[in-house]
């Protein structure tokens, strides 16, 4: 019973120490005013013209904390976000703006929010990641990609035809892409074309839909539609962007797909020849010759054709 008591009292004195009783609340003791409100606030803004970050989450849920009620509370959950943001604490962040969203209508800081919120979901989907549960005293070890998309998606929705827009379509359909959701990156590519047709980013779209389509060449069995659909997008490319020196890319990857094909048959044509069959692999070899005439494995498929007709 002694134990008890002395743990019981330990216990106390511990929580006393770290907290106190105010307005008929307990409350941390760095969450308590101990200036104006004003003061606090001022505080707060000058720690943030200085970047001093932590300063600024301490003045900033004092307000929240003592002063719920005040015009400088709805303003704070900008400030906590923008701090939160910062310290690398990008869940933290996003839940802020989005209540500082919530609270106001017609935030001034809207598009500042909507630059952050994008920024957020940039590090998520460059890995960082997010706290198990999402409690923050665990470590960071949640994969955050999905959330990314998410935002991605609100912040397309919210400023639809704005350059971070632009950002966001773009990022989002190269997250898919890294995920292997084939079908909505392509979508996103191209829903990023048709709503920003002469953006740099409507550029880097048409990149990816080629590296899009050559992916999928290559991991499944190689569909001749894809090959069409990227010849398709390579001209749509030139008439967008005539005389852009970056066609070049777009035409390595159309040709790197025509290897991927010309390989397929290539294989072919030598399972052929190994079983005795030439007549068979030459019609293989030509076809190679003729349908893909600017790839190495024509050339090689040339050698074959003139050492079987040697014999």
């Amino acid at each position: 019973m002694r134990g008890l008591l002395i743990a019981f009292t330990l216990g106390v004195a511990t929580l006393q120490a770290g907290y106190l009783y105010k307005d008929g609340q307990w409350m941390h003791a760095d969450e308590a005013a101990t200036v104006s409100l004003q003061e606090h606030y001022s505080l707060a803004m000058e720690s943030y013209e200085k970047k001093e970050w932590t300063s600024v989450l301490h003045h900033m849920r004092v307000i929240l904390k003592n002063f719920p009620s005040s015009a400088f509370a709805q303003e704070a959950y900008f400030y906590l976000g923008a701090a939160c943001f910062h310290e690398g604490e990008y869940e933290e962040a996003n839940e802020y703006f989005s209540t500082y969203l919530q609270k106001q209508q017609g935030p001034k800081r809207f598009e500042e929010v909507m630059e952050y919120k994008c920024a957020i979901a940039d590090q998520f989907r460059l890995g960082a990641k997010k706290h198990i549960m999402g409690m923050g005293k665990l470590p960071k070890w949640q994969p955050a990609q999905e959330d990314a998309l998410v935002i991605y998606d609100e912040v397309i929705g919210s400023v639809p035809h704005r350059d971070l827009a632009a950002h966001a379509l773009f990022h989002k359909a190269e997250l898919l892409f890294t995920l292997e959701e084939y079908e909505l990156s392509l979508e996103g590519y191209q829903t990023l074309i048709r709503r920003f047709p002469k953006h740099e980013k409507a550029l880097d779209s048409y990149l990816g839909i080629g590296r899009l389509y050559l992916k999928r060449c290559i991991a499944q069995y190689p569909d001749p539609n894809f090959l069409d659909l990227a010849r398709i997008n390579a001209r749509k490319f030139k008439q967008d962007f005539p005389g852009e020196e970056r066609i070049t890319e777009v035409e390595a990857l159309l040709l790197e797909m025509q290897e991927v094909y010309a390989k397929s048959l290539y294989e072919t044509a030598q399972f052929f020849e190994r079983t005795k069959k030439p007549q068979a692999s030459l019609l293989y070899y030509k076809k190679i010759v003729d349908t893909y005439p600017d790839t190495k494995i024509a050339a090689l498929s040339k050698q074959r054709i003139d050492q079987l007709n040697a014999r």
